[in-house]
């Protein structure tokens, strides 16, 4: 008996959530720990010793940002990921996106370690978490879109939030290259302070829903 041509498409386009999962864990586990990386002990005499330490701070300053940047970005997954029942390639493509961008913070990182007051080095570091925040907003507005079929059993309301969510941190970001061309710490401001305002306003939402 022949399948047919639903059946054919649902073998062709299979793809296990679990090991999509397990991915996307194992690129954040790598990335977090490349980041220190380019927290490399100053060379210098045990006289200038101090010197060198103090030196460090501004590379510290961002390795913490970045650092929860990514744990951030990692929490946020689990906790909507949840939603997810069924996956198909563009869901997966845009999946693996996000990842690319992830992975290059690290380089990022270290380009504002080693400039910490320029307006470009931050822009590009911006530039990435936008990217980053875009390509996880439009993951989340085609899962709305066909929420019958990648996230059944989860109120549509939810996933609605979610997307506003990304949406508006996405515009944060988006800010944040022009704040590198105008004050570079209200860019640095806006790194930890956006993302957090948007996350309790999205939990506030959520919680009115129930």
């Amino acid at each position: 008996m022949k399948a047919n041509k639903k059946e054919i498409n649902a073998l062709t386009n299979f793809i296990n959530l679990e090991r999509l999962i397990f991915l996307v864990d194992g690129v954040f586990a790598i990335t977090l720990t490349l980041l220190v990386l380019d927290l490399r002990p100053p060379e210098a005499e045990a006289s200038t010793l101090a010197q060198g330490l103090l030196g460090m701070l501004p590379r510290l300053l961002v390795y913490l940002i970045a650092f929860y940047t990514i744990a951030n970005h990692w929490v946020i997954h689990q906790r909507t990921f949840r939603h997810i029942t069924d996956v198909d390639s563009i869901m997966l493509w845009l999946t693996l996106l996000s990842l690319l961008l992830i992975t290059l913070i690290p380089a990022s990182t270290a380009l504002i370690g080693r400039y910490p007051d320029q307006s470009l080095a931050v822009a590009c570091f911006s530039a990435n978490s936008f990217l980053h925040a875009l390509t996880n907003w439009i993951f989340w507005a085609y899962v709305l879109k066909h929420q019958k079929q990648f996230a059944s059993s989860s109120d549509p309301r939810v996933l609605r939030v979610t997307s506003q969510v990304w949406f508006v941190i996405t515009l944060g970001w988006f800010a944040s290259v022009f704040f590198s061309f105008v004050n570079i710490y209200i860019a640095y401001i806006s790194w930890i302070l956006w993302p957090n305002l948007v996350a309790t306003w999205g939990n506030r939402k959520r919680h009115h829903l129930n």
